[in-house]
Parts: C-alpha cells; structure tokens; sequence
C-alpha cells in the first residue's frame, strides 16, 4: 500500500517538477521567508542543477526523483522556520505545497529509514557551492542571485522538463531505487 500511495504522489510532483523548482526560486528570492531557510532553498537548487543525484546509479526521471523528494524536505523546514511566508507561497502555487504534508508520510512510509539519505543531502544544502556560487550568496548577493535564476532556467530548458508519458512509464520502476539508498544507509 505504501509503494501505491507513493507513487500515486510523486507521479504528479515529477510531472510539474519544473515549475516546483521555479516556486522554490521565489522562495530563494523572498525576504519574508527567514535566511535560513532561503540559503537551504538555493542550496538545494544548486544540488538539483549540478549534482548527479542523490540515489546513486539512478538515472532519467528516477534520477529526478530524489531531487523531487529533497525539495520537499526543504519545504517542509520553510513551513516550519517561515510559516506566515509559506502560507503566501501555498496559495500562489497550492499543487506544490498543499500535497506536501501527504507526500513527505508516504515518502517516510515507502522508504523507511532510507529517508536518512536524503536528510543527510539536505543538510549540506546551507554549504553548497557551485562554479564560485555558494548557496549563502545567492541570497546575498545580487549577482549572484541572478546568476541562479539564470541557471535554474537554463536548467528547466535543457535537461529539466519531462514528459508525462515518461514519468508514468518510469515510475512503475520506482524499486529500482530502494538497494542504492539501502546501501548508502548501510555506510
């Protein structure tokens, strides 16, 4: 039951996870939103843009899908820091964060104690630096600032929009998965 529900809520959070990515850019860009939690948010952005992943070995939409879930632990700790913030940010985009409470139950359910992966990738996201971009500066500074939104958006062009087609056949495959977070637990 745990897989079904899973997959019932990230087919779904794959499918717009470019437009999830551009909502928590204006998260990243929002002042109400503590710095905290907007460093975190760039961070994970940077993650998503230049990392290969945080399941290793994964590759296409599955790849995407642990980027899909690790915004979704950052989101959870904006809603926790900045909740007047991200109560603005829910209404404006509600397919993103109304689902999130559901989505981060099934993704605890689904993968057990392999979540631990994803929260130890998170917890790196306040020190990420990219081509001389640290996370920290793209809230900052403003050239910095844009030369993120500029790489998100090159980003969405080149490798980050996917076809629904694609992520409903992909995700049948979503077990693939569960062995290389398991052995990064094991470590």
């Amino acid at each position: 039951m745990s897989r079904e529900r899973f997959v019932e809520l990230m087919t779904p959070a794959l499918i717009r996870f470019s437009q999830d990515l551009k909502s928590v850019l204006r998260i990243v860009e929002d002042p109400e939103v503590d710095d905290e939690s907007r460093i975190a948010a760039a961070g994970a952005l940077l993650h998503v843009i230049f990392s290969s992943g945080a399941i290793p070995g994964v590759r296409g939409v599955l790849r995407h899908l642990g980027d899909a879930l690790l915004i979704r632990l950052v989101l959870n700790d904006v809603r926790d820091r900045s909740p007047d913030a991200f109560a603005k940010h829910a209404q404006v985009s509600p397919e993103l964060f109304d689902p999130l409470s559901d989505e981060l139950d099934a993704m605890r359910a689904y993968l057990g104690n392999r979540v631990t992966v994803f929260e130890q990738v998170a917890k790196k996201f306040p020190t990420l630096n990219q081509q001389g971009h640290e996370a920290s500066h793209c809230i900052e500074d403003p050239d910095s600032g844009t030369w993120l939104y500029d790489a998100v958006h090159e980003a969405l062009i080149d490798e980050i929009d996917f076809d629904e087609e694609d992520v409903i056949r992909e995700i049948k495959h979503v077990d693939q998965i569960l062995a290389p977070l398991a052995s990064r637990v094991a470590r």
